[in-house]
């Protein structure tokens, strides 16, 4: 894979938690991927961690990721530090096989958390390309103010008439007045026919994937039809069929 020396554009914080961080390759010149891959961060000390590339590959003047700080999680707060500081540093990529497919099946996306970001992007890229295919995003977050793109994918709503948004809570939110509970209650709530009959891409955590592909496999759903970097991890270890 390619390794290039970037430069960071701009870093914006989203909610309480979440950074937007918006960087450049030195020279300017993006490198190819696809809606839903993820690049690897080389640390000045050695660590290579995982991002997922937040920003479509038909945006061609930056490359766009989301990092969550977290209390007690050290490596995150080093990964600001390094963003907002003036130095160079080295990307590698592109990664991953969770991307659009060009199957004819309508797409149901589940996300939770900075899960959200990779889908962000092909989700984005799927509008640049005018895919026909109806999207459904189901977005899990324990609060509303989880939530941290909550008016961008409102807008995206309003402006494509195949994209259809529900967010769903899961925590106490007395304000709340929407969908509650876990994201992929909500998208399997249809009969067993429409829920057979697409195609679902999972991303956040390793429990939250693994549950909502245990649920569709138990309603009948073909395993070629659930796609998550998580799942194809497993499958190469020979932890699932």
């Amino acid at each position: 894979m390619t390794e290039f020396n970037c430069r960071t554009k701009d870093v914006t914080q989203l909610n309480e938690q979440i950074h937007r961080i918006r960087i450049v390759p030195e020279d300017h010149r993006l490198f190819d991927f696809k809606g839903g891959q993820y690049i690897i961060l080389h640390m000045p000390d050695g660590k290579k961690v995982p991002l997922s590339i937040a920003s479509a590959p038909e945006e061609r003047s930056f490359l766009e990721l989301h990092v969550r700080l977290v209390d007690g999680h050290s490596l995150a707060q080093e990964m600001i530090n390094l963003f907002e500081g003036t130095a160079e540093y080295t990307l590698e990529g592109a990664y991953g096989g969770c991307y659009l497919n060009d199957s004819t099946r309508n797409l149901v996306i589940i996300a939770g958390g900075t899960g959200f970001s990779p889908m962000k992007s092909m989700i984005e890229s799927a509008f640049a390309q005018k895919v026909e295919r109806q999207i459904e995003l189901y977005l899990g977050a324990q609060v509303t103010d989880d939530l941290y793109q909550h008016d961008l994918i409102i807008q995206w709503e309003k402006d494509n008439g195949n994209f259809s948004y529900t967010p769903v809570v899961s925590g106490d939110d007395d304000s709340w007045q929407g969908a509650t509970g876990f994201p992929h209650e909500s998208a399997m709530n249809c009969s067993d026919k429409e829920l057979i009959e697409k195609d679902y891409y999972i991303s956040g955590s390793e429990p939250m994937v693994m549950a909502v592909y245990n649920a569709l496999r138990e309603k009948g759903v073909n395993k070629s039809q659930i796609h998550s970097d998580m799942l194809n991890i497993k499958r190469e270890k020979g932890e699932i069929d």
